[in-house]
């Protein structure tokens, strides 16, 4: 089974400099990053491009019906290409917009549940545009719910107060996931040994696109 750590999070919390440590801490480790931007520009993989083996799908969310069959294509391509070359294991970035929920039910109905072990759901957030986030956004609810490891970012930058108030709010949501609080997300993080509890549920998000 290819190990598959999934990173979610809304933009200017931290997801790009949790790259950077992940490809720092495991230079002794060959992975794939799935690099998923909602917009046009792949942002996010031109900047790990120098430093690791990127995949970007850009455009869109991975989860939604517009990029779905795409991503599906890069996960059977990666397939191959570990019967071939064995590499170590994959880190999705998925856009800041995604519903992780689903990501188990499309590994499960295409079968590449067989292929890819989901090891690790990883939420980066911070305690200002969370509070806020929570109120107006579904998906940070569902960001946080799919959760295993939950990224408090910038706890540097905000009373404690403001930590702790976010950190209820985590807890209230999902009382089982692992929160820690970092400092550009500096965080010793294990992504091979473990198994994702996010369960099959989950719905794919609506195409804005008029013909899906």
């Amino acid at each position: 089974m290819i190990p598959l750590t999934l990173v979610t999070g809304f933009l200017g919390t931290g997801k790009t400099t949790l790259l950077k440590q992940i490809i720092a801490k495991n230079s002794d480790k060959r992975l794939i990053y799935i690099v998923n931007e909602f917009g046009k520009l792949d942002v996010d993989g031109t900047i790990l491009a120098d430093t690791a083996d990127v995949v970007p799908i850009p455009g869109g969310s991975i989860f939604c019906h517009c990029l779905t069959a795409t991503f599906i294509e890069h996960l059977q391509k990666l397939k191959q290409h570990h019967d071939l070359q064995p590499f170590d294991g994959v880190v999705i970035e998925a856009s800041g917009m995604a519903n992780p929920m689903v990501i188990r039910r499309m590994l499960v109905e295409t079968q590449l549940d067989k292929v890819f072990s989901l090891n690790n759901v990883i939420t980066v957030t911070e305690p200002v545009s969370l509070m806020k986030l929570l109120k107006t956004l579904p998906n940070m609810h569902d960001q946080i719910k799919a959760a295993d490891v939950v990224l408090l970012n910038k706890v540097d930058s905000v009373p404690p107060t403001q930590v702790s108030k976010a950190i209820d709010a985590i807890m209230h949501i999902n009382a089982n996931a692992v929160v820690h609080q970092t400092v550009n997300c500096n965080v010793p993080l294990n992504l091979f040994d473990t198994h994702s509890a996010v369960p099959i549920a989950g719905e794919y998000a609506k195409c804005r696109d008029p013909h899906y």
